[in-house]
């Protein structure tokens, strides 16, 4: 079994008393993710467009991102804590992975629940999806989890903060995008949950620059 960083490869030194109480409070991320599940509620639903299908891949693919309010304190150790989600990634992208996994698979009841009565908006001229659509997008592979980043008004719920992870630090100048962007921090409550994105023919599409997204978040701790 891979290890979790220790205190001096994930650095909470610099962040506030408050903060460093609870995200070095040696939580595991089953004791992180309860805390979420325990308070988490579905808030909206979405059906989006493929914005860069490759040459020869259907333009009328489409995703479901559901949007999942937890408190400010559980989504920063989701994020955050040594052994959060990103703390997962950095253990082994495969770590990171199945840890996605896992938050998807548990909440799906949840959010098929909320799909059924509350079908999810489309966001412009896109195929709708079917809830058995919306099932096989949340369970195929590259459906994923992350902190919600920008606001209904497109403003950035990021801004920088003090953690600091030196195998990132050290990276981040070999990232081809979003280079530095680990340090920044969510400072919502809200969670997305982005299905996969499947075509009408049935099949998944997981854009180029996403295909290794397990790899760069356990380089650089973002993707």
């Amino acid at each position: 079994m891979i290890r979790g960083p220790f205190p001096n490869e994930w650095d909470t030194s610099q962040l506030s008393d408050s903060r460093q109480a609870y995200l070095d409070a040696g939580l595991s991320f089953e004791e992180i993710f309860g805390q979420i599940q325990a308070e988490c509620h579905v808030i909206g639903a979405k059906v989006k467009g493929y914005g860069t299908p490759a040459r020869g891949e259907p333009k009328n693919a489409r995703q479901v991102i559901f949007l999942v309010r937890t408190s400010k304190q559980a989504c920063d150790l989701l994020y955050n804590a040594p052994d959060g989600l990103r703390g997962r990634y950095w253990q082994s992208p495969n770590h990171g992975f199945v840890a996605t996994q896992f938050v998807i698979r548990s909440l799906q009841p949840a959010l098929m629940t909320f799909a059924e009565h509350n079908p999810p908006v489309l966001l412009g001229r896109v195929a709708d999806m079917s809830i058995e659509e919306i099932r096989c997008s949340l369970a195929i592979p590259s459906a994923k989890l992350w902190p919600r980043e920008r606001d209904d008004d497109e403003a950035s719920l990021l801004t920088e903060d003090k953690l600091l992870v030196p195998r990132w630090l050290e990276n981040e100048q070999h990232a081809q995008i979003n280079q530095g962007m680990w340090r920044l921090t969510p400072t919502g409550s809200d969670l997305e949950i982005k299905g996969g994105i499947l075509g009408t023919d049935g099949l998944e599409y997981v854009p180029n620059g996403k295909r290794d997204r397990s790899c760069q978040i356990h380089r650089f701790g973002f993707t």
